[in-house]
């Protein structure tokens, strides 16, 4: 009896002590660490999203030193990221972007000689035109056009710019500031050389050069013109295109509103006759309505403008004394002729300063 009793203590104390064992046990699987404790309500739960298998699968590789280098970008020369309408290597003058100035008062599209055909003479233009000197005739325009290039022959230049070329133009005015200058090899390394009037080079060969590629005159400014070198017609009325024509042919017309040259000594392939409408251009744009209409001088340069590259001006204006008068000719009153009246000296010359100083001209005075 005593025996039993002690067997079964012995299995009480040993299902105690199990119990015991497999409660630590329990509880240890199931309690958590200190530092991995649930959050408290005032705490953020932040959920990790885990990773790829591979980190760097999606990312893009650093460039080496080698693709650096290929990847910096080269400085590029001006001239290649705006390409120049013409071949000179410092400006064009038809490239009008550097000068708001400039671009309001060029107009490229503008045709500065007559052509034998499609010449799209404005109405109003030539309205304007035939009231400067008025001259009796019945005559059409372009009837005395078609007897005109029956004479001589179409234009043979383009003056469009190219970008394989760079034209060069010196435009010689007569003034007295010529003397003693010594531009005269200047003047004649230019591809062009564009003289006016009654210009004379002999005896004056150091100062004013001795080259003329294009002589631009009038019927009562008319002298004869080497062959080679363009005459250059300015007709301030009908009657000078039929003069031209006269003179180079017939000799027919010996009077305008004074007596003139009867015949001209000229190559007549190389002709050319300012537009008309170029006149009514010049005077709107450049000269702004100053004066009866734009001088000799003032329609030169800028025809030059529209038929040249680079342009440089000499022999404009008075002379270091304030003189107005020509290089070749002794005047007592030089300031004569300063104020007719016909043109405004005053402000052609302003509008050529400012093109100076735009860089659309080279001025030498």
């Amino acid at each position: 009896m005593l025996l039993r009793r002690k067997l079964c203590l012995a299995v009480v104390i040993a299902a105690i002590v199990f119990l015991m064992f497999a409660s630590q046990r329990i509880q240890r699987r199931h309690v958590l660490p200190l530092s991995l404790s649930p959050p408290t309500s005032e705490e953020t739960v932040v959920e990790l999203t885990p990773p790829p298998a591979d980190l760097t699968r999606d990312l893009p590789k650093a460039p080496t030193p080698s693709n650096i280098t290929q990847t910096k970008e080269e400085p590029v020369d001006k001239s290649q990221k705006r390409r120049r309408s013409c071949g000179c290597s410092e400006s064009c003058i038809s490239d009008l972007g550097n000068s708001g100035w400039f671009s309001s008062h060029y107009d490229p599209k503008q045709q500065p000689v007559l052509q034998n055909t499609n010449n799209n003479l404005d109405p109003d233009a030539l309205k304007w035109w035939l009231g400067l000197q008025h001259s009796s005739n019945d005559q059409t325009l372009q009837k005395v056009m078609s007897d005109m290039f029956k004479v001589i022959s179409p234009p043979p230049v383009n003056f469009k710019p190219h970008p394989s070329r760079c034209r060069s133009c010196a435009v010689v005015g007569n003034s007295g500031n010529l003397r003693q200058s010594g531009y005269g090899k200047r003047i004649d390394s230019h591809n062009s050389v564009i003289r006016m009037n009654k210009a004379v080079t002999r005896g004056f060969e150091t100062d004013v050069g001795n080259r003329t590629t294009h002589h631009f005159l009038y019927p009562e400014s008319a002298v004869d013109v080497a062959r080679g070198v363009s005459l250059v017609l300015l007709p301030f009325k009908l009657r000078d295109l039929e003069w031209l024509t006269s003179a180079l042919s017939t000799g027919e017309i010996k009077m305008t509103y004074m007596r003139v040259k009867d015949r001209v000594e000229a190559d007549k392939d190389k002709v050319l006759v300012v537009n008309p409408v170029f006149f009514k251009y010049v005077y709107d744009r450049w000269t702004e309505h100053h004066g009866r209409y734009p001088s000799t001088g003032m329609l030169a340069i800028i025809f030059a403008l529209h038929t040249c590259d680079q342009v440089s001006v000499f022999g404009y204006g008075a002379d270091k004394l304030g003189n107005w008068h020509h290089y070749w000719e002794e005047n007592r009153y030089a300031g004569a002729f300063r104020k007719t009246g016909v043109h405004n000296a005053d402000f052609e010359t302003e509008v050529i300063h400012r093109l100076a100083s735009e860089g659309k001209i080279i001025l030498h005075q």
